[in-house]
């Protein structure tokens, strides 16, 4: 893994909030995984988890990702968009 590009991640931790920390966390997990790679051995990582919660939070996040490719499999199938039922470039406004 890039430690690099594993802060892209961290990008979004200021994007508008909507319920869903998973990823967030997730994120974080990484980072404090890889802390010397991303500091060069510099200061301690402010953020710690318990091992518990590391695992207990990958299992989710595995579950989760599962049932996000299986949603991404039906709107294909479908042709149902984040959007709605059709594109809104087709739609007709009233």
């Amino acid at each position: 893994m890039d430690p690099m590009g594993m802060l892209c991640h961290l990008c979004h931790a200021s994007d508008m909030w909507r319920g869903k920390t998973l990823a967030l966390k997730v994120a974080l997990i990484e980072a404090t995984e890889n802390w010397e790679k991303l500091t060069g051995g510099g200061p301690l990582c402010p953020v710690m988890f318990n091992s518990e919660d590391i695992c207990e939070t990958m299992k989710l996040d595995a579950e989760q990702r599962g049932v996000d490719k299986t949603l991404e499999v039906c709107q294909n199938m479908i042709s149902f968009r984040p959007e709605g039922w059709c594109p809104l470039s087709i739609m007709r406004r009233p």
